[in-house]
């Protein structure tokens, strides 16, 4: 499936089953036309009311079951329109119907008039006339169960026709992951973002070496720099960062075709695959409320990274609309001969056409930003995806082969243990359904086998003891086990972290903010008095024996007193 706006049914035997094209080979009958609507309209809702609560029994079936969903959705509407049109009876046979079984419909010329009875047994032998002719082995559909689709017909003949299968790749895991390698490759590859990575590279070493060894030479620290093999990031790094674009320098983006070309096949990318994991969201209309958010904040400057335009860049050069990386670039290119030709140039227009080249710039500016904002909101709408991507690729690392390979067969197993169809239907017509909600009054966890736990382990391990941890937002653990192991997770380090305290072994059991702060400055006070102080710890002994700390013997040492 290819581009963003590509339309894809799961299935197509049932999409003519509630039309009205249908329903009208059905039988003649304006009424039972209406009844047959309404019986679609109820089968429908029961369908679909079975997928959605089946769709969360493993990865495969979620995305089957949504697309099922939007199409009978369609169906039903088909379906409710078709009763409409008869409940409007514009051409009147809903009331000449309804006349004629009640016997008060005027009779034909040179016929008696008839009663109820008569009307009733005219419309049994139509009925029989038409079901002898029809019967159980052609219909509408040729199936043999043409006369009754019910919910279950539809429910086992809608999974049949899905083909969900060839909707996502192996690496997408039917939309639980997202498959970014192509443009992870386009990213590495551009060339001025690469040279500035090696710059930013070059000099984070630089730095390390100049604080390890402050005595070395420039000359030195600057060749060893240059020398160091340089580390491209790698894609796990990239899926969390991939969106941070204010990090990326003007003078790599503006003007650059490929930097362009690769926003939009990401762009493309992301909007594809949102459209195929979330068949039931209005990706249209998510886009046109960012469309409308994008104008107003990019009118307003509060675009990141494009609070200022590039032409009011001081190494933009108007003349020729570029902009370089430094001011030495920036004076050759003012030296040569396209500079001067352009400048010339420039001098014979007038100030409308001048303010073109401003506009043209503002334009670009504009478009780099709309395509990186697009692609900062779509991550940030499938951000759940892109951080499974990078636990399940993580975890590959660390994984052996064979680890590997019991994992794949595992998730085929999974897979195997598709939704099953029920043979039976309750006697008012509804499901039988075997995952119905577990009795469970206590509200007990549930267990590995998807029962609550026994409560004598409820006990045991205290998970009805409430602990709360002020530095996780008032967050509740409920039992030890889970508040001791909280201290490690990533949400009391994020707390941590926002007090500016580091999460150390100190802080363990700790849980209110004032008690965190008063701790840590304890601290600091003890490693203060702990630290070794030349000028303190040190002491001295003169010609005549008398001990002092260094700071007074230094002084009285520039006296000329010892």
């Amino acid at each position: 499936l290819k581009g963003s706006g590509a339309e894809w049914a799961p299935w197509d035997s049932l999409v003519e089953f509630s039309s009205p094209r249908h329903v009208a080979r059905m039988s003649s009958s304006i009424l039972e036309q209406l009844r047959r609507a309404h019986e679609d309209q109820e089968n429908l809702e029961k369908t679909i009311s079975r997928l959605l609560m089946d769709k969360d029994k493993n990865k495969k079936f979620a995305p089957k079951a949504e697309y099922c969903v939007k199409e009978l959705v369609k169906n039903s509407q088909e379906a409710a329109n078709q009763a409409l049109e008869i409940y409007a009876d514009k051409d009147g046979m809903r009331r000449e119907e309804v006349d004629y079984l009640g016997g008060k419909s005027k009779p034909a010329p040179g016929k008696k008039p008839g009663d109820v009875w008569t009307h009733f047994y005219d419309k049994v032998k139509t009925t029989r006339d038409y079901h002898r002719k029809w019967g159980n082995a052609g219909g509408a559909l040729n199936t043999a169960a043409a006369e009754n689709h019910d919910a279950n017909w539809m429910y086992e003949h809608i999974l049949n026709h899905s083909r969900v299968d060839t909707l996502f790749t192996g690496e997408e895991a039917y939309g639980q992951r997202v498959d970014l390698h192509a443009d992870y490759l386009r990213y590495i590859n551009l060339k001025k973002l690469k040279d500035h990575r090696l710059k930013v590279q070059r000099g984070e070493i630089a730095a390390r070496l100049r604080k390890k060894n402050p005595e070395m030479p420039s000359i030195d620290i600057e060749r060893k720099a240059a020398a160091a093999q340089f580390e491209e990031i790698d894609y796990i790094a990239w899926l969390g960062v991939f969106d941070q674009f204010h990090t990326v320098p003007r003078y790599c983006k503006y003007k650059d075709a490929n930097y362009l070309s690769y926003l939009k096949q990401l762009d493309d990318r992301l909007i594809d695959f949102f459209r195929r994991c979330s068949p039931l969201t209005d990706v249209d209309q998510l886009l046109e409320h960012f469309e409308e958010d994008f104008e107003e904040r990019f009118q307003n400057g509060r675009v990141q990274g494009w609070a200022q335009p590039t032409h009011k860049d001081p190494l933009f050069v108007l003349p020729t609309n570029r902009l370089f990386s430094n001011e030495n670039i920036k004076k050759a290119h003012m030296t040569g001969k396209d500079y001067k030709k352009a400048v010339d140039k420039m001098k014979k227009q007038t100030i409308e056409e001048q303010s073109k080249a401003t506009k043209l710039s503002e334009e670009l500016d504009r478009e780099l930003a709309h395509l990186e904002c697009r692609v900062q909101r779509l991550k940030d709408m499938l951000g759940d995806k892109i951080e499974a991507t990078r636990a399940h690729l993580e975890k590959k690392q660390s994984r052996t082969a064979e680890e590997l390979e019991l994992d794949a067969m595992d998730s085929e197993e999974e897979e195997m243990d598709d939704v099953e169809v029920p043979d039976e239907e309750s006697e008012e017509g509804g499901f039988i359904d075997e995952d119905r909600p577990v009795y469970n009054p206590l509200n007990l966890p549930m267990g590995w086998d998807g029962k609550p736990i026994p409560f004598w382990l409820y006990k045991l391990h205290g998970l009805g003891i409430e602990y709360k941890c002020e530095i996780c937002g008032n967050y509740s653990y409920w039992g030890r086990r889970a508040f001791e192991r909280h201290f490690s997770e990533w949400r009391h380090a994020f707390g941590m972290r926002c007090l500016q305290i580091p999460n150390t072994m100190h802080f363990k059991e700790i849980t209110q903010i004032e008690d965190a702060v008063v701790l840590y400055e304890k601290l600091k006070r003890d490693a203060e008095d702990q630290t070794f102080r030349a000028q303190v710890d040190v002491e001295c002994e003169d010609a005549q024996g008398n001990v002092m700390s260094l700071r007074a013997y230094e002084d009285l040492r520039r006296q000329g007193l010892v």
